[in-house]
């Protein structure tokens, strides 16, 4: 009987062993954003201001007023690139273009000027997309990438470590496949 207790004392300490360590999982993001806020040139916040924002693969339109902090957001936006439009009675109107990855949060910030409705600003750049909402680093290895990068084997794990940041793991780990039984070489990244 102490022995039956012991094997049960056992299963619950391994249970809850293994319920402990398990880490969170993530749904994984198939979609980006756009956040931001609406200024005059002076600083002053401008509530009601109009933005548009066109997805220019599709034309698909989707428009939101900023709030009474001069704010806005739009989430759930397809990847691809973006025609922001930001109009207010009385202030030029600014444009801007974007290329959105997935997982990206694309900040915003619009200063306009006073003018008339007939005028507007139309700013460009290709300037890689700085996140600045989340720490998370990120990286997408498109389609062309997969076909035509050599990797060694087929090995899919190859493409996570042609991500800026990521190394193989240590070579004596036991996630390393560097053990005589392990025959997954190079299966761990950091």
């Amino acid at each position: 009987m102490a022995s039956r207790t012991r094997v049960h004392v056992w299963l619950v300490g391994l249970f809850f062993f293994l319920g402990a360590s398990v880490s969170t999982l993530h749904a994984q993001v198939t979609t980006a954003d756009i956040v931001g806020n609406v200024t005059d040139t002076s600083g002053a916040v401008l509530p009601g201001a109009t933005v548009t924002i066109t997805n220019q693969g599709t034309s698909a339109t989707q428009t939101v007023n900023t709030d009474s902090d001069g704010q806005f957001q739009v989430r759930l936006l397809p990847p691809g690139r973006y025609r922001i439009t930001v109009e207010l009675q009385g202030f030029n109107t600014n444009a801007h273009e974007v290329a959105l990855a997935i997982g990206d949060r694309f900040r915003l910030d619009s200063r306009m000027a006073v003018g008339t409705l007939a005028e507007s600003i139309v700013v460009t750049g290709e300037s890689p997309v700085l996140q600045t909402q989340t720490a998370t680093v990120a990286s997408l290895v498109d389609e062309r990438a997969m076909q035509d990068l050599p990797l060694n084997g087929r090995n899919f794990v190859r493409l996570a470590q042609i991500t800026p940041g990521v190394t193989e793991g240590a070579p004596n780990s036991l996630s390393s496949g560097n053990r005589p039984d392990d025959r997954r070489q190079s299966s761990s990244t950091t």
